[in-house]
């Protein structure tokens, strides 16, 4: 024990400060997405112009994604009722075909 502190707990504290150096690290060296880039420091009209850019498209892409979602579950409300009607119509069959078996009771 180091000052009254277990040897673990200052392992699990070395790797912290190790992971936060490595991330600050990791985004001077290599910045990624827009979003990374903006994060931490002022960033350039370009930069910001591009977020936004990226932005417009995915929310453009949510809403094509959203409209085929509303085309997909009209099409599955259609093919629903076309099943129900073809259940229906095989029943009408299935019971005329058993009325033309069964012989009639006539006297």
């Amino acid at each position: 024990m180091f000052f009254g502190i277990p040897e673990w707990a200052l392992g699990v504290g070395v790797i912290i400060i190790a992971i936060s150096i490595a991330k600050s690290l990791s985004f001077a060296i290599a910045p990624g997405r827009p979003e990374d880039r903006l994060r931490g420091r002022k960033a350039s009209l370009r930069d910001l112009t591009q977020a936004v850019d990226e932005m417009r498209g995915k929310v453009g892409d949510t809403e094509e994604l959203q409209h085929r979602m509303t085309e997909l579950e009209d099409v599955q409300r259609r093919l629903s009722e076309v099943e129900e009607r073809l259940d229906f119509a095989e029943r009408l069959l299935t019971k005329q075909r058993d009325a033309e078996r069964l012989p009639s009771e006539r006297k």
